[in-house]
């Protein structure tokens, strides 16, 4: 652990490369972005919101089945780098096959693509769950606590007004009626693959500092069971994941305020992108408020925050209903407000109630138990088939709600040698 005078070695040669790294990440996910993108893609074969709800549900699962795993096999090794540079590039190459795969689909024989996305778009979440441990492992050793709010905050920034770009292209490639489906979102692939691929080189070349360890953990029944103790002998760390998990409700209505647009209040498919650019907009408006909050105040500030604007989001689709589809656009920039808050706060108090021998413990627990929220699009599209998207809208409104009260319960910290 550095003292509060030693910074650790490289830390502008690897503010940069996280630099470049989240920016061109951003930019290459916004073209098939989960939230807009990929739910217009999947209701070209199926009308079941219950449907879409159990594609995101399997798009998230992957990324919670191996973090224990993970951090069991590596906690006890000074350096994760290896393990990170194998998963990310692991996860480029499936937008490179779901992008050539839909670009030379026969258009009678769309069904293969559907297939091909499923499946591989759940190795896309699973190797993500593998780089996460050595990933926020990597930064809370390269950076100290009081630089990462704006390292977070203008990865999201500047990767942020790429995504606007990004969500232009995507609105213009849909709306060409020269690009037939599904040939116009293999080019979607296909362009998230190329900025990943550069998004990847610049993570691949970063320096990993030597890190504290903990000693092996032989078994992994011996590892799980000294995990579910830190819930119970660290209370705050136990509320603090309490309070994302109830931020991350969110996810029960998530994949449906898009299709809402569409099914409900005639929104046309080629305004996607202007809700892809309204949330890239929402983030990057609120990048600079996150990162100096978090940096000058602390991170309990910045979750209080995430949570109030999160509860606003269902709050305004509520409204939708009587002003029109055009009310989303503020929806999705709340969303990219949130959501960047909630990536910057949650990701740094954790780095600094962590201890550091103990980190991708920490990392690894609170990844698993987020777990929880994977079933959540599920049971928002049984909700919507069932009754109505105001239902699912309203459900996830007394959530959130709840989730503000649990952030003022979580203890002020700042640890100038986390």
């Amino acid at each position: 652990m550095n003292n509060g005078n030693t910074a650790p070695p490289y830390v502008r040669f690897n503010f940069a490369m996280g630099l470049i790294h989240g920016i061109m990440y951003q930019a290459g996910m916004a073209f098939s972005a989960p939230m807009s993108v990929l739910p217009v893609f999947l209701n070209h074969f199926t009308g079941s919101q219950t449907m879409i709800g159990v594609f995101s549900a399997l798009m998230n699962a992957g990324g919670v089945l191996p973090q224990l795993f993970v951090a069991s096999k590596i906690q006890s090794r000074p350096r994760k780098k290896p393990v990170l540079v194998v998963a990310i590039w692991v996860r480029a190459a499936v937008w490179l096959i779901l992008g050539l795969l839909a670009y030379y689909c026969p258009p009678g024989k769309p069904t293969i693509v559907l297939i091909a996305l499923l499946v591989l778009l759940f190795g896309f979440s699973f190797a993500g769950g593998v780089a996460t441990i050595p990933f926020t492992d990597i930064w809370g050793k390269a950076l100290p606590a009081t630089l990462r709010g704006r390292f977070f905050g203008h990865r999201q920034l500047w990767g942020g007004l790429m995504a606007i770009g990004a969500g232009y292209i995507v609105k213009r490639i849909l709306s060409n009626p020269d690009i037939p489906f599904p040939r116009n979102y293999g080019y979607l692939f296909l362009l998230s693959f190329a900025f990943l691929a550069v998004s990847y080189i610049g993570l691949s070349s970063l320096r990993e500092p030597e890190g504290e360890t903990a000693g092996p953990t032989r078994h992994l029944a011996v590892f799980l069971k000294k995990s579910v103790r830190i819930l119970w002998e660290d209370s705050n760390f136990g509320l603090f994941v309490l309070t994302e998990l109830a931020v991350g409700f969110a996810a029960f209505a998530m994949p449906f305020y898009v299709l809402y647009g569409k099914n409900e209040l005639g929104m046309a498919a080629e305004h996607v992108g202007t809700l892809v650019a309204a949330q890239m907009a929402g983030a990057i408006a609120s990048n600079l408020l996150w990162a100096q909050l978090s940096d000058r105040i602390g991170n309990r500030i910045v979750i209080i925050l995430t949570a109030a604007t999160a509860t606003v989001v269902p709050v305004l689709a509520l409204l939708s209903s009587g002003v029109g589809w055009r009310l989303l656009i503020a929806v999705f920039v709340l969303i990219g407000f949130s959501s960047s808050g909630g990536g910057i706060g949650f990701r740094n108090y954790l780095l600094e109630i962590a201890p550091a021998q103990l980190r991708p413990t920490y990392i690894a627990l609170e990844g698993t138990l987020m777990g929880l929220i994977i079933v959540l699009p599920i049971l928002g599209g049984l909700v919507i088939d069932a009754f109505s998207y105001q239902a699912t809208f309203s459900i996830t409104l007394a959530v959130l709600t709840i989730a503000i009260l649990l952030s003022f319960t979580l203890k002020p910290v700042r640890n100038s040698d986390s």
